[in-house]
């Protein structure tokens, strides 16, 4: 349980952290459970037992090691949920080089901005992902890469047509030797704790790049704690509904199934509610990783009510957006499912930070709570001045402990930004979010200091659309928000001025839309338009406090308000 202690709230200490790095894992489950099924993947057909796992990780290490890529090494990869991509995520961290992720909802632009700021060793891309195709990127990116990197098509053994273009057959078929087989003996699992094993971009590139780096102590520490407050055992199948391309669907649903020895099912390349549904019933699944909206995609599939009887679901982790107690309802109602934990994380935190208890909480009694710190952490409640607040007070949320994030790649000022050292010694992570935690440690979100926006379990930062869109020479300024949406959780709206151009008078939202069609993530582009100075509500002029500090709150307020006198209309 936790306690509070002069205002700063100390976690349980067990189960103790695992001190190992992820070649040690591989190896471990590998001795304990070889014939074990670790993961199927419905879609490609495929079912890898903990044998084949570890094996076929040696072998894309060794073709890794092969081609150029050493510790410390970045590696990129952009794909949707897949086998290879498990496999790559622990055989690049298993020889001590770094598992670099690319968002799948990147555009084109972002994605070659991201690859450039991180300068990898390999580039690996799926050639479809979802409807989306990537022929043309995985051209950019191997006739224009700034080193003389391997780029691999991903699951795929068509010939690209391209130089410099590798398919995953070919990768995996290179030749190696003698030192070959001797450099994967001296690198396999031989990274230390500490060392960095992940980074992933928690902003757009097209602005300020921030790229988190996190260890294999942060990750395997997360998914142990994480699996261990869910009550796992051996026999657990884990549905994983969310990408593998953010620390939900990684730390949570690949590696906390493997730490466990569990089975993880994954469902589809991209989520899909009928794949889902399916693999929940005849995978037997008794654990599942999902955000609402996908919640309720699955409850309102046509054969939604063929499957019900067959789903056999103990627990899983619902996030990424604000439950309502009637998606609760029918979970309980139509999938007999009560068991659900409530999660809140940040990437800088490894995953998971506070968690409500599934054997001990219900949800129906309680949607709004996130529960408790997990084990070995620590946090507190601040004031802008960094003062620590009373229990129950709102305040900035700070953590501590070992899973504080490395800091961000190459970007010292930001790093400084968001982690800083007490007089006591202890380093601190500022998570910009607004919370309040009760005496007994339960901790509700109240909002985001920095005024993220959360899209169906995406995080959007407002200052990546507004950057693309003060580019173009009819806008003088745009603010964007978050806007409450019973689907999304939050939509994107965005207000904004004219240049005082005389061009610019047909500059309109079907103008915007189209500007903004292949500069930003579709997740991104705004769905409601506010233009200052065209009346109906709409202000004149951005509202800002006496230092010139933008108001967003009440840019959100009055949003709200005409969107509500819209639908009365």
């Amino acid at each position: 349980m936790d306690v509070l202690r002069s205002a700063t709230f100390t976690a349980a200490s067990a189960p103790p952290l695992p001190e190992l790095n992820i070649g040690q894992l591989l190896d471990a489950q590998y001795d304990l459970y070889p014939n074990r099924v670790a993961a199927i993947s419905r879609w490609q057909r495929k079912r890898v037992t903990y044998r084949d796992l570890h094996t076929e990780c040696q072998n894309i290490a060794l073709s890794l090691l092969v081609q150029g890529v050493h510790p410390r090494d970045h590696v990129v990869v952009l794909a949707g949920n897949s086998i290879e991509y498990m496999q790559l995520f622990f055989a690049v961290g298993a020889i001590g080089a770094v598992f670099s992720i690319i968002n799948p909802t990147f555009t084109a632009d972002e994605v070659i901005a991201a690859v450039d700021f991180l300068d990898p060793a390999a580039i690996f891309v799926a050639g479809r992902i979802g409807y989306r195709k990537n022929d043309d990127l995985l051209a950019s990116l191997a006739q224009t890469r700034t080193r003389d990197s391997l780029v691999v098509r991903l699951s795929t053994s068509e010939r690209p047509h391209v130089d410099g273009l590798k398919t995953w057959d070919e990768f995996l078929n290179v030749p190696s030797d003698h030192d070959h087989r001797s450099l994967l003996t001296q690198f396999w699992a031989a990274s230390h704790p500490d060392d960095t094993l992940c980074v992933q971009f928690t902003s757009g590139t097209t602005g300020l790049r921030k790229a988190a780096m996190l260890s294999h102590q942060n990750l395997l520490g997360n998914a142990w704690v994480v699996g261990h407050r869910l009550g796992y055992t051996q026999d657990e199948v884990v549905c994983c509904c969310v990408p593998l391309s953010h620390c939900f669907g990684l730390v949570c649903g690949i590696l906390g199934s493997v730490m466990h020895g569990c089975t993880v099912v994954i469902p589809f390349d991209i989520f899909l509610s009928g794949a889902s549904l399916e693999a929940l019933s005849q995978e037997r699944c008794t654990v599942i990783f999902a955000v609402a909206t996908m919640f309720q995609a699955m409850l309102d599939h046509p054969d939604a009510k063929k499957y019900s009887h067959e789903i056999c679901l103990r627990t899983g982790i619902v996030a990424g957006s604000t439950l309502s107690l009637t998606l609760l309802q029918r979970l309980k109602n139509e999938f007999a499912l009560t068991g659900l934990a409530y999660a809140y994380g940040m990437t800088e935190a490894s995953g998971v930070v506070f968690m409500t208890d599934p054997s001990q909480d219900s949800l129906l009694d309680d949607h709004v709570s996130v529960g408790t710190l997990l084990p070995h952490s620590f946090a507190k409640v601040v004031d802008d001045d960094l003062k620590t607040l009373n229990s129950g007070v709102a305040g900035e949320l700070l953590l501590a402990g070992y899973l504080n994030f490395k800091g961000y790649y190459k970007t010292q000022s930001k790093t400084n930004e968001a982690l800083f050292t007490d007089l006591d010694g202890r380093q601190w992570l500022r998570t910009g979010d607004l919370v309040t935690i009760n005496a007994a440690g339960r901790c509700i979100v109240t909002g985001r200091v920095k005024d993220m926006i959360k899209r169906g379990g995406e995080n959007i930062f407002p200052s990546d659309i507004e950057k693309v869109l003060e580019e173009n020479p009819g806008i003088e300024t745009a603010a964007c928000i978050g806007i409450p949406d019973d689907h999304w959780g939050e939509i994107v709206g965005v207000f904004i001025k004219r240049a005082c151009q005389t061009e610019t008078a047909e500059l309109g939202t079907k103008e915007i839309k189209f500007w903004l069609r292949h500069k930003v993530a579709p997740h991104k582009v705004p769905e409601h338009y506010f233009w200052l100075g065209d009346g109906a509500g709409v202000p004149n002029e951005l509202p800002c406090n006496h230092t010139g500090k933008l108001l967003k709150g009440e840019l959100r307020t009055i949003a709200s308000n005409l969107l509500q006198q819209k639908r009365q209309c």
